[in-house]
């Protein structure tokens, strides 16, 4: 509970709280392996974004489920959500910042579950995304947002960011820093492939990602910073807490477009495909879409399964792709 108080100090503070004063948040914190342990920091801002030093929440096993009862008179809620390893180091964390509840609201929750992978509408554009600013490209695509569309980051053993042009590499570094590249004025084909693996000591889920964005591009106007036609599509079916489905099941899994292409119309062509070996073999998925505009696609697992990866394929109407392909999206319990 936080309360505010303009033009001075509490000189003290007698409040009746009711339930039908504060919103109710069921949480969910995710993990796919066993041992982790997990920790929940919420954290009380008033209208000009001021908080104050609230002491660590306690370690906890993973996955968890909780309830939270938080105020709502001029009080904003930012959340972090880390999974710890056995050290107490930080190995994932997700955010979600500014959020604003109704007294008497009822609300659900959920961290690091699947399918975990790019979404560009997730955090903020300082956080994320591509620009061009005269000759200077600079990108930055966090591949391991939640299902749910939060923020996420996470430690890789492996990965780079790349960009090329006409079969040059133009830029290279880590897959998780902004890459920032000197690039001809002249307008030209581009290719911006992120790719970042994830150690078994965090996570059986979405092991490895790639995405792999196409696009042109020219000097912008004197004084001006463009944003890149670039696009991302979340996966978000509903998993457990341990990222698993049934395995011999029919599951729905809707995609959530952002950047260029989630304008209405945009969508050229839009194609996913599935893989139950590693990637060896897939095979393609229809891709349905309700009258509002909301797809998915819907995958049969076979009962012998183990693990079910996803590979995307989007191109929009000025003829912008990405592809993203994410191994072990999710995994098949008995």
């Amino acid at each position: 509970m936080a309360f505010n108080r303009k033009g001075s100090l509490f000189t003290g503070l007698t409040r009746t709280v009711t339930r039908a004063d504060v919103a109710e948040v069921k949480l969910g914190l995710g993990a796919s392996v066993t041992g982790a342990k997990g920790q929940v920091h919420i954290m009380p801002l008033d209208e000009r974004g001021m908080s104050i030093g609230i002491q660590d929440p306690l370690e906890q096993n993973l996955p968890q489920s909780t309830t939270h009862y938080l105020t709502t008179a001029g009080v904003r809620w930012s959340w972090t959500a880390a999974q710890l390893n056995s050290r107490s180091e930080v190995r994932v964390l997700f955010s979600k910042d500014l959020v604003t509840y109704k007294p008497g609201s009822t609300h659900t929750l959920k961290f690091n579950t699947g399918v975990v992978g790019p979404d560009l509408a997730a955090g903020s554009r300082e956080e994320q995304g591509a620009e061009r600013s005269g000759d200077l490209i600079s990108a930055r695509i966090p591949l391991f947002n939640d299902g749910s569309g939060n923020l996420g980051s996470s430690i890789v053993i492996s990965g780079f960011a790349r960009l090329e042009s006409g079969g040059r590499v133009l830029g290279e570094g880590p897959a998780t820093d902004w890459l920032n590249t000197e690039v001809p004025a002249a307008s030209a084909p581009y290719r911006l492939t992120v790719e970042a693996s994830r150690s078994a000591e965090d996570t059986t889920t979405s092991t490895k990602v790639t995405g792999v964005w196409t696009f042109t591009s020219a000097r912008p106007a004197a004084d001006r910073t463009t944003r890149l036609p670039l696009s991302t599509v979340r996966l978000a079916p509903k998993l457990s807490l341990r990222g698993t489905a049934p395995a011999g099941s029919t599951l729905t899994v809707p995609q959530k477009l952002s950047g260029a292409a989630a304008v209405a119309g945009q969508v050229a062509t839009l194609k996913v495909n599935v893989s139950y070996d590693g990637g060896r073999t897939w095979k393609s998925l229809m891709v349905t879409t309700t009258p509002q505009g909301a797809r998915s696609v819907t995958v049969k697992h076979p009962a012998t399964a183990k693990a079910v990866s996803l590979r995307v394929g989007l191109k929009d109407r000025d003829g912008n792709t990405v592809r993203e392909t994410i191994m072990n999206a999710y995994r098949l319990a008995p």
